[in-house]
């Protein structure tokens, strides 16, 4: 494989160190430089995003008809290999890197005329509710029950290790709506708007003393069910998990809209 720059790549990483130069304040790179996991804090991470985002470059992986650059594959690898020689801050890969992908593969229009600009802009600042306290990697054995009363779903239950919750707006959660079939069926994936009563964050601290994670307790209605089918909500988290393994930095870096 030749890895040697064209004079058009050659151009394109001058383009990206001057863009960094000039955007990346001391402040953001302390902040690259603190971060401890895949998570910056909120103030940094959302900071850099709405720069990226005014550039255009919030998102190389997506479509360009999403909002993607459109780059190659020579161009995502110089944008990944500058940011992290430059050490910038992560993005939150929650609404990047997981919602917004399966909103593109599985979203109704509606659905993806609404949530994909907000996810690109920060408007909307997602967090996962997968987790429970009798259900981690066993994702089929989690109990979180929504009942349908109409219009609605009423969740009631309990996410566990969530991630960036006290910060969040917005979370995608699989909960429970038929406990009939086999385990992996009658779940359904939800969006929920985390401003909505009946929602208890409780902060988990850890042994460094950090505030990262959080336990979640629902009691509420909610009426944004992502799919037609409840017993396709395992597929979902699967697909989900397609687009959490590049480690390309920048981009790691509950009622809704039915």
């Amino acid at each position: 494989m030749n890895l040697d720059l064209t004079p058009a790549d050659a151009a394109f990483r001058d383009e990206v160190r001057q863009f960094l130069a000039e955007n990346l304040t001391p402040e953001l790179a302390e902040a690259g430089k603190l971060t401890t996991s895949v998570f910056t804090d909120k103030q940094w991470n959302l900071a850099w995003q709405k720069i990226l985002y005014k550039k255009g470059w919030v998102a190389p992986n997506w479509p360009v008809e999403y909002g993607g650059t459109g780059w190659t594959e020579m161009q995502k690898y110089i944008w990944v290999s500058e940011c992290t020689r430059a050490g910038t801050p992560n993005l939150s890969p929650m609404g990047l890197r997981m919602c917004g992908p399966m909103l593109m593969k599985f979203g109704t229009k509606e659905q993806k005329d609404y949530y994909l600009p907000r996810i690109l802009s920060g408007e909307d600042y997602w967090c996962q509710g997968y987790s429970e306290p009798g259900a981690g990697s066993d994702l089929a054995s989690l109990q979180l029950k929504a009942v349908s009363d109409g219009d609605d779903y009423v969740l009631n239950g309990t996410k566990i290790w969530t991630t960036h919750a006290h910060f969040a707006n917005m979370m995608f959660c699989l909960v429970r709506t038929d406990g009939s079939g086999k385990p992996q069926q009658g779940i359904t994936f939800l969006l929920i708007d985390m401003t909505s009563p009946g929602i208890k964050i409780e902060p988990i601290i850890t042994l460094a003393g950090e505030h990262e994670v959080n336990q979640k307790h629902d009691v509420l209605p909610c009426a944004d069910r992502w799919q037609r089918q409840a017993a396709t909500g395992h597929y979902l988290s699967a697909h989900r998990h397609e687009h959490t393994r590049p480690q390309d930095r920048p981009d790691h870096h509950a009622c809704g809209r039915a």
